[in-house]
């Protein structure tokens, strides 16, 4: 009896850290979507805001997805990152998804989990 419950104690043990270590790796992923999305949403089209007399704030769609990229290049983003960059006129959407491996849940045959973030930001107007 005492074998079994070292050994759930372990189970619980090694869930633990693995679900901190998601965790921690869910919260890095969000920061680094978070502030690409912000530096995006900073890349507005010149000649539009111009052409209005500073009225109408529109994004530039390359020089958004431009300004996300240096910024998750400059946050050190792992080479197994995927990126999905959505930009409007209005708004920027950064979605951002990795691996992040296991220790213990190898044992029950999961290598690696999936995690994901995305964040949404839009320029300031007026």
């Amino acid at each position: 009896m005492l074998v079994g419950a070292l050994l759930l104690a372990l189970a619980f043990a090694g869930l633990g850290i693995d679900g901190a270590r998601m965790f921690t790796a869910r919260r890095d992923l969000q920061n680094q979507a978070d502030a690409a999305a912000l530096a995006a949403a900073s890349a507005l089209d010149a000649e539009v805001y111009r052409a209005s007399a500073g009225e109408v704030t529109q994004l530039d769609p390359a020089a958004a997805r431009q300004a996300a990229a240096r910024v998750l290049a400059a946050s050190g983003a792992r080479s197994d990152l995927a990126v999905a960059v959505e930009v409007t006129p209005e708004r920027v959407t950064v979605g951002l998804r990795r691996s992040v491996p296991t220790t213990f849940l190898r044992i029950v045959g999961m290598r690696e989990q999936q995690i994901g973030a995305s964040a949404t930001a839009a320029p300031r107007t007026g």
